[in-house]
C-alpha cells in the first residue's frame, strides 16, 4: 500500500471512531437520530452546516470550473456568502417552530402550515429525487480521488463503492450526533487543505499569489474575460447560477434538518455568521488554481481532478495525501448528511405518516437506517454512469429543489399564503424546470433552475391572492411573528 493510501486509510478510520463515540451517546430514537435532539453547539453546527454545505465540488468541480471557464466563477461566490444569512433569517423561524410545534422535517413543516399531507408526499417525493444525483456526485469524487491518490491502482468504480460503504457506517453508527461531529472534524481538515494545499502549489511554482495571476494572464488572457474562453459565464448565468444554489441548497433536507439542531437562538445566530466567514475563506485561492493549472496541466482530461493532480506533482506526498483526504472529507460530509436527511425523511414523512402510524420511536429509527442503505446504492448506481462535470450536476440538483422555496418560505412569512397555490406552484416549478432543462434548454440563457423558480414564486403569489389560507397558516405566522417581537434578543 502505498503512502497515500496508507495515510487516507488511517484518516478514514479515524472518522469511523469519531462515529462511533457518537454511537455511544445515540438514544435510539428518531428525533435523536434526525436532529441530534436539538443540542448542537455553536462549533459543530458551523462546521456540520458548513462542511454539509459544501461537497466534492469545493475541492473538485470548483477549481475544475475554473479551468476550464475562467474567472466568471468567482462572481459566485456570492453563494458563499448568502447561506450563512438565510441561516438566521429562515433557520430562526424553522427553529422556533421546531420546537413549538415538534417538527423535526420540513414536509412535517409544509403538511401541516397548509394542512395537506398530499402536500408534505410531494415535497418529500421531490427531495428525495433531487437528492439522489447529489449524493451521486460525492460518489463521484470520491472516485475521483482514490483513482488519483493511487496513481490510476484503484479504479473509479472502486472509490465509489467505499465511499458507499464509509457513508452508510458513519450515518448507522451516530445518526445526527455522528454526522455533525464527524463533519465538525472534517471542516476543519477541508479548510486547512484547501488554503494551505492551494498556497503552497501557489508559491511552489510562482512564488506568490500575484505572479500565478501574472503568469496566467500572460498564457491565458481569454480565462480574464467574460463570459469566458467557452462562452458559458455571461450575465444570465452567473445570476441564474448564484440565485439557484443559494436558495436551492437551503431547500435541501441535509440543510433543513440543521435548522432543529441547535441548541439556542444564540447558537443559530453565531454559526450563520462564522459559516459565512468559512464558505466564503475556504474558495481564496481557488480561482488561481484552475488559472494555473492551464500553465502546468495543459489539456488535461479531466478538469476536475486538476488540484489533487497538482498536490500529487507539487507538494510532498505526505502532505499531498493528507490534503487529498480533505477532498475525501468534502465528499463524506456533504454525502453522509444527505443519506442522513433523505433516510429520516423516508422514515418520518412517508413510513410513520403513511404506512404505519403507531410505529414506535425505535421502529421509525430501524426504517431510517434501512432507507440509508437504499438510497446509498441508488446513488452509487447513478455515479457508476459518470454523469458529467460535477458543476452541471450541482446546478440540476439544486434547480430541482428551489421551485419548492415559495411554498416554504411563505408558509412562514405571508398569511396570503394558500394551500393550492403551495401546490400549484410546487407542480408548475419543477414542469418548467425540467422543460426548459431537457426540451428548450436554458431559453435567453437563463439555467434552468431559475426559470422553475420564477414559475413557482408567480403561481404561488397569484393563486394564493384568489384563493383562501387555511387558519392553522395564520396561526403559525402569527405564532411567529410574537415571538420574535416580543422577545427583543431575536
Amino acid at each position: 500500500m502505498n503512502t497515500g493510501l496508507t495515510i487516507l486509510f488511517l484518516y478514514t478510520l479515524s472518522l469511523l471512531g469519531i462515529a462511533f463515540y457518537a454511537s455511544k451517546h445515540d438514544k435510539k430514537n428518531i428525533k435523536d437520530f434526525a436532529t441530534a435532539g436539538g443540542s448542537l453547539g455553536v462549533f459543530v453546527l458551523t462546521l456540520t452546516f458548513s462542511a454539509t454545505y459544501h461537497s466534492s465540488y469545493a475541492f473538485l468541480g470548483a477549481p475544475g470550473f475554473v479551468y476550464t471557464n475562467g474567472i466568471g466563477w468567482w462572481v459566485n461566490g456570492i453563494w458563499t456568502v448568502f447561506p450563512g444569512v438565510l441561516f438566521w433569517i429562515i433557520g430562526r423561524r424553522f427553529w422556533f417552530l421546531g420546537k413549538k410545534y415538534g417538527y423535526i422535517s420540513m414536509a412535517q413543516y409544509i403538511s401541516d402550515v397548509y394542512q395537506d399531507k398530499k402536500l408534505g408526499l410531494l415535497v418529500t417525493i421531490i427531495t428525495l429525487i433531487f437528492t439522489v444525483p447529489y449524493v451521486a456526485m460525492q460518489a463521484i469524487g470520491s472516485g475521483y480521488i482514490f483513482e488519483v491518490i493511487s496513481g490510476g491502482k484503484l479504479s473509479y468504480t472502486f472509490g465509489t463503492i467505499m465511499f458507499f460503504l464509509i457513508m452508510i457506517v458513519l450515518v448507522w453508527l451516530g445518526g445526527m450526533k455522528g454526522v455533525a461531529i464527524t463533519d465538525a472534524a472534517q471542516g476543519v481538515f477541508m479548510w486547512i487543505g484547501m488554503v494551505i494545499g492551494s498556497y503552497m502549489i501557489i508559491s511552489a511554482n510562482f512564488g506568490s499569489v500575484s505572479n500565478a495571476y501574472s503568469e496566467a494572464l500572460k498564457a491565458i488572457p481569454q480565462h480574464f474575460t467574460l463570459p469566458g474562453p467557452t462562452g458559458l459565464v455571461t450575465n444570465a448565468d452567473w445570476i441564474s447560477r448564484w440565485v439557484v444554489i443559494t436558495i436551492g441548497m437551503m431547500m435541501f433536507p441535509h440543510v433543513t434538518l440543521r435548522f432543529f439542531s441547535g441548541k439556542s437562538l444564540k447558537v443559530l445566530k453565531w454559526s450563520s455568521v462564522f459559516s459565512s466567514i468559512y464558505l466564503t475563506s475556504i474558495y481564496i485561492f481557488t480561482p488561481a488554481i484552475g488559472f494555473i493549472g492551464n500553465i502546468l496541466f495543459p489539456n488535461i482530461a479531466a478538469p476536475d481532478t486538476i488540484f489533487p493532480e497538482m498536490l500529487l506533482k507539487y507538494t510532498p506526498i505526505v502532505f499531498a495525501a493528507l490534503v487529498i483526504s480533505g477532498a475525501l472529507a468534502a465528499s463524506m460530509s456533504t454525502g453522509d448528511s444527505q443519506l442522513h436527511a433523505v433516510s429520516t425523511m423516508v422514515s418520518t414523512d412517508i413510513y410513520a405518516t403513511y404506512v404505519n402510524k403507531e410505529a414506535s420511536e425505535y421502529k421509525q429509527y430501524t426504517v431510517a437506517k434501512i432507507a440509508t442503505l437504499v438510497f446509498g446504492i441508488l446513488s452509487v448506481i447513478v455515479a457508476l454512469q459518470k454523469p458529467g462535470m460535477l458543476g452541471n450536476i450541482l446546478a440540476l440538483a439544486n434547480g430541482g429543489v428551489a421551485a419548492l422555496a415559495p411554498a416554504m418560505i411563505g408558509g412562514i412569512y405571508w398569511k396570503r399564503s394558500s394551500t393550492q397555490g403551495a401546490i400549484w406552484s410546487i407542480i408548475i416549478g419543477e414542469g418548467i424546470m425540467l422543460l426548459t432543462t431537457f426540451v428548450f434548454k436554458n431559453p435567453l440563457g437563463i439555467m434552468a433552475g431559475l426559470w422553475g423558480l420564477i414559475a413557482a414564486l408567480i403561481v404561488f403569489v397569484t393563486v394564493s391572492l384568489f384563493t383562501k389560507p387555511k387558519d392553522k397558516t395564520i396561526e403559525i405566522i402569527d405564532s411567529i411573528n410574537n415571538f420574535f417581537c416580543t422577545d427583543s434578543s431575536n
